[in-house]
């Protein structure tokens, strides 16, 4: 089994979802489950950033379940698209959904199940301009690779990748590799405020109206900045694989 990665990357403009995450580098999306058929792909993505940049995306995933004119990544048109918030917290969303193409070229996920059938599997992340497919497969890759490279829609651009050992089968896809910027003021204010001396000199109610926040927010960003610091300890301190770096030797671009 080999892993493969397609970047797609967005020009501004070419996608009203992926434009949000190119104007908020802040704004990231990981697949948590991903399927598809040779027609279909459905899945649940987390989607992790500020609130109101999580509020807009909200809006605009309301607005593509309205729009009769979208199309897939390479033009396909696409039949049926549905959603469902499955959890909402004011830095996150996990968000199922289906989509189904039409007739014409199709997207990554099923092209790629139309191309290598059974076996295949699948994760996804979006960051910037960039919108990255990881495929663990052992079949062929190079008519998927033709077929998307020659049909992906104006404003988008393919990068493909080759890996060795899939990094895939090396970490458990939970690490989240540095603090958000929320989850960072938080834990400086809590310091500061003295919520982790002994005894502790301020509540999270307290410190949240000290920095204009709601409690249960701060509460929130607390919760993830300790697991990342738990995370990192048992990383550093405990020999617990919990996230192996790519060797840049073992990439092979594909032309």
């Amino acid at each position: 089994m080999r892993e493969v990665v397609f970047t797609v990357e967005y020009e501004r403009g070419a996608d009203a979802v992926m434009d949000l995450f190119i104007g908020h580098p802040d704004l990231s999306a990981r697949s948590m489950e991903v399927n598809a058929t040779s027609e279909t792909v459905w899945g649940i993505e987390k989607v992790v950033g500020p609130t109101a940049v999580l509020n807009e995306y909200d809006d605009r995933l309301e607005q593509l379940a309205d729009d009769s004119t979208l199309t897939g990544m390479c033009g396909a048109p696409i039949t049926e698209y549905q959603y469902e918030v499955l959890s909402s917290n004011p830095e996150s969303r996990k968000i199922y959904s289906l989509c189904r193409e039409g007739d014409g070229p199709r997207s990554i996920p099923i092209a790629a199940a139309e191309h290598l059938g059974d076996g295949l599997v699948m994760r996804s992340g979006r960051r910037g301009d960039q919108f990255r497919w990881h495929l663990l497969t052992d079949g062929s890759i190079g008519d998927l690779h033709d077929d998307i490279r020659s049909n992906l829609r104006d404003g988008l651009s393919l990068t493909v990748e080759r890996l060795g050992e899939p990094p895939c089968l090396r970490e458990d896809g939970r690490v989240q590799n540095a603090l958000t910027p929320e989850q960072s003021s938080a834990l400086e204010a809590s310091l500061k405020h003295g919520y982790y001396e002994e005894p502790r000199e301020a509540s999270v109610a307290e410190i949240a109206d000290e920095i204009g926040v709601p409690g249960s927010t701060l509460q929130y960003r607390l919760n993830r900045a300790e697991a990342w610091l738990a995370e990192q300890f048992a990383a550093d301190s405990m020999t617990v694989d919990i996230d192996t770096p790519l060797d840049l030797g073992d990439v092979e671009f594909i032309q």
